[in-house]
């Protein structure tokens, strides 16, 4: 926490506190009857799932962290900051319309979309989940929405188990729900191959008003609860690859929203190299022993068998 508190005194980075999400937010992308249950178990503190405990207090928590990712979208679209990162708790990419789970309760990601959809009128938003679990809540939200390109690197098998390759959203959504599940043990190197050669490329083609990152730094190589191998350089790599696209296509537009994340120090990490990339500044040399990086041939496959399966909806591909 002290690295990142040290950075956010730097005179390049601007520290806004959010207000709560309102219910018409929450309500823009979740049920009623959803929101209410979660209103009601915060009052005295229960269980939403098994694997999800909500203690009492929970719901104020949550609006918050909604409200955070408002915030920082809203700061961006009107100009005020060039990029912005929602530094926010409970995560939300596993919250679906009626659902919750796995330490999510509102989808923050999402009410921030439809927010910005609401207010600033914008008509084309992507979204890039970066978690090592599958956004099952946002791929659920968005499915059938053409208006949102939703792209999601995760790996598998690993909790919630959704996110395969054939999963490419439905009716007017088909063609722009994107998965690239990842194998144990896959590589940073592997992940940047999977953004330089499918990512960007639909980026640039689909010319989103926006880019918004789902970023979880639960791909870490010491997290405890997964098995991928992100390094530090990973994720600076990948920020200045969407900051790039977003300079092409939106204006510089970039929105990161926090998600999971199991070590401590390599969340703290993760966030300093993508504040640090984003705000232009002097990144971080990891020092330790580091896992190999090398190019997974099973990625490589993945991404021809994904672009064969994409074809018919995108004509870069």
């Amino acid at each position: 926490m002290e690295l990142i508190k040290g950075i956010l005194k730097d005179t390049n980075i601007s520290v806004l506190r959010p207000e709560a999400a309102t219910e018409k937010d929450l309500l823009r992308v979740h049920t009623e009857r959803y929101v209410d249950e979660i209103k009601a178990l915060s009052e005295r503190g229960g269980i939403l799932t098994l694997d999800t405990p909500l203690p009492m207090g929970t719901y104020d928590a949550a609006v918050f962290s909604a409200g955070g990712a408002i915030l920082a979208g809203e700061a961006v679209v009107r100009g005020s900051l060039n990029n912005s990162f929602a530094l926010t708790r409970p995560p939300g990419h596993h919250a679906g319309k009626g659902y919750g789970g796995g330490f999510c309760f509102f989808n923050n990601i999402a009410v921030m979309v439809e927010y910005l959809r609401k207010r600033y009128n914008l008509k084309r938003f992507a979204v890039l989940d970066w978690d090592v679990h599958h956004g099952n809540g946002t791929q659920d939200i968005f499915y059938k929405d053409p208006t949102v390109l939703y792209f999601s690197t995760h790996q598998s098998p690993l909790y919630p188990g959704t996110g395969r390759l054939h999963e490419i959203g439905s009716d007017e959504g088909r063609g722009y729900n994107v998965n690239m599940p990842l194998s144990p043990g896959t590589s940073g190197v592997s992940f940047i191959y999977v953004l330089e050669r499918l990512f960007i490329p639909l980026v640039k083609e689909f010319e989103p008003e926006i880019i918004c990152i789902s970023a979880g730094y639960d791909a870490y190589f010491k997290d405890p609860l997964a098995s991928l191998r992100f390094t530090i350089e990973t994720y600076q790599q990948a920020a200045d690859l969407v900051l790039k696209a977003a300079e092409e296509v939106c204006g510089g537009r970039v929105v990161a929203v926090l998600e999971g994340g199991y070590h401590l120090e390599a969340v703290a990490l993760g966030i300093y190299s993508t504040i640090t990339t984003f705000a232009g500044l002097n990144g971080m040399k990891e020092s330790g022993r580091l896992p190999p990086q090398m190019l997974n041939e099973e990625v490589r496959i993945r991404v021809s068998d994904l672009k064969n399966l994409l074809s018919d909806y995108w004509k870069i591909l």
